[in-house]
């Protein structure tokens, strides 16, 4: 998705927008809501990689980059369990169940 573009999606769903120089030839756009911070870097106009932060936490959370728009539109009630699902590396706990 292009930053202009994503830019635009996440103004409407409330978020703020700061948009700042990258590491690398892209932007980096800095979301903010509800306390809540959403980093993404970009490689020209393609998402290279999301950085998660909840308001209880300072330190930042690779975000699987299929979750953005996810993460985009959440109700901000939400927000929490989309982060949650959308971090990499860390699943939901699941629960065995033992064949009798």
């Amino acid at each position: 998705m292009h930053p202009d573009a994503l830019t635009r999606r996440a103004r409407r769903h409330g978020w703020s927008v700061e948009t700042g120089p990258g590491p690398g030839p892209g932007p980096v756009l800095t979301l903010r809501r509800h306390c809540w911070l959403l980093e993404i870097a970009f490689a020209g106009d393609a998402p290279q990689s999301a950085r998660i932060t909840s308001p209880d936490d300072h330190a930042s959370r690779p975000v699987n980059l299929r979750s953005i728009n996810s993460l985009l539109r959440a109700d901000p009630t939400e927000i929490a369990r989309h982060a949650a699902e959308a971090i990499v590396g860390e699943r939901p706990p699941r629960t065995r169940h033992h064949a009798p």
